[in-house]
């Protein structure tokens, strides 16, 4: 068993989100994400692995090409591996972010797929 400390990694930056990493295995990925307000992710993908985010304080956009939803602290969200994704923080945002799979790699895309 292996516990993680979610509080003392919280790390933000005016520049761009700050994710840290908390614990992996060969098959996931633990981390705590942290933007500031208007702070928004690339468009991208996993192709190998789910991506699951947890709001734990805070709200963003949250947006997979069809819908966009406005969550807030307390919600989750699930991407399945290879959906197209991307988050926008609305105030100041912390994310616990489970990443499920063998091949976890981001794949940036310059705009949103025109056949969803």
């Amino acid at each position: 068993m292996e516990l993680v400390d979610l509080k003392s990694a919280e790390e933000f930056s005016p520049q761009h989100h700050v994710h840290k990493s908390l614990t992996a295995t060969p098959h996931s990925d633990i981390s705590i994400a942290c933007w500031e307000p208007g702070q928004k992710s690339p468009i991208h993908r996993h192709p190998g692995a789910d991506e699951i985010y947890h709001v734990i304080a805070g709200s963003g956009l949250f947006n997979d090409g069809r819908t966009e939803r406005r969550l807030v602290a307390g919600d989750t969200v699930v991407f399945p591996a290879g959906e197209v994704h991307q988050v926008t923080a609305l105030t100041r945002m912390v994310l616990y972010r489970v990443q499920a799979g063998a091949d976890r790699h981001p794949e940036s895309l310059d705009t949103w797929p025109t056949a969803r």
